[in-house]
C-alpha cells in the first residue's frame, strides 16, 4: 500500500448540497475530500463548476477525482473535464484494447488521468484486470457496481487491487423491485479492505442516498483504523 487511503463524500450522498453545504458536511462528518460527479445536475455544480472547485480547496478540502458519464472504448472524442484532478469514467462491456490504449494516451497528452469504474454494462473482473495491465488505466472499485459485474473472489481481487486508485461504498438492499440504498454497515466493506494492502489506494468515498452520510463516515472510519495503526506502527519500525 501507498500511503493511507483519505476519506469523504461523493456528491451523490448530498445531490441537493450547494458546494459550500457539501464542504461543511464533510468536514463535520470527518472527511478529507469529495469526488464529484460532473452533469448530473447536481446542486453543487450549478453555479458553476470552476467556482465550486475554488470553493472546495478554499475551504480545505481535497477534491480526489471528478466523474463524467463518458465510457472508454466508445469511438467518441475525449470527455470535458478539469485536469488537475483523475477523472472516472465507465467502459464498454468488451473494449477494443488498441482503442482504449490510444484513448487513454490521448487523455494524458491532454492532461486527463482516466480511472474507469466498475459498473453495470462494463467488464467483469478479469477483463478489468487485462485492461489496465494493458493500457495503465486505473480502477474505481465501486462495491455496488463490483456486484453488477458479477463480483470477484479474493485471487481477482488481489490481481485487480494494483491497479485501484479509489474506492467508492455503500450500503445496498437488493429486493425483488431492485436495489436500495441502507446505512453502510462493516461487511460492505470488505472488497476495499481486500484490496487495501496491495493497492495504490488514494481515497475511499461514499456514495449513499440512504440519509447517514455522518454515520456511514464513522463505520467507514472505523473499518480502516486497523489498517492505519499498522502502516503507523511500519512506518516507526
Amino acid at each position: 500500500m501507498i500511503g493511507f487511503p483519505a476519506i469523504g463524500l461523493s456528491s451523490g450522498t448530498l445531490p441537493q448540497a450547494t458546494a459550500a453545504e457539501l464542504a461543511d458536511a464533510v468536514l463535520a462528518y470527518g472527511g478529507s475530500g469529495v469526488d464529484l460527479r460532473i452533469g448530473k445536475d447536481q446542486r453543487w455544480e450549478r453555479d458553476g463548476v470552476a467556482e465550486a472547485l475554488s470553493h472546495f480547496a478554499a475551504n480545505g478540502l481535497d477534491v480526489f477525482y471528478t466523474g463524467v458519464g463518458w465510457r472508454l472504448g466508445t469511438p467518441a472524442p475525449l470527455p470535458e473535464a478539469p485536469p488537475e484532478w483523475p477523472v472516472k469514467v465507465f467502459c464498454v462491456e468488451t473494449p477494443d484494447l488498441q482503442l482504449v490504449a490510444d484513448q487513454v494516451a490521448a487523455a494524458s497528452e491532454a492532461g486527463l488521468e482516466l480511472w474507469v469504474e466498475t459498473h453495470a454494462g462494463g467488464p467483469a473482473v478479469r477483463g478489468l484486470i487485462d485492461l489496465a495491465g494493458r493500457t495503465g488505466v486505473g480502477i474505481v472499485l465501486d462495491v455496488l457496481g463490483l456486484g453488477e459485474i458479477g463480483g470477484a473472489d479474493r485471487h481477482e481481487l488481489a490481481d485487480l487491487a494494483p491497479h485501484v486508485r479509489a474506492a467508492q461504498v455503500k450500503g445496498v438492499l437488493r429486493t425483488p423491485a431492485g436495489v436500495r440504498h441502507r446505512p453502510l454497515s462493516p461487511p460492505d466493506l470488505d472488497p476495499v479492505l481486500s484490496v487495501l494492502a496491495g493497492s495504490a489506494l488514494r481515497c475511499v468515498t461514499v456514495e449513499s442516498r440512504a440519509g447517514a452520510p455522518a454515520a456511514d463516515l464513522a463505520v467507514l472510519a472505523r473499518a480502516l483504523a486497523p489498517a492505519r495503526a499498522r502502516e503507523k506502527e511500519e512506518n516507526r519500525s
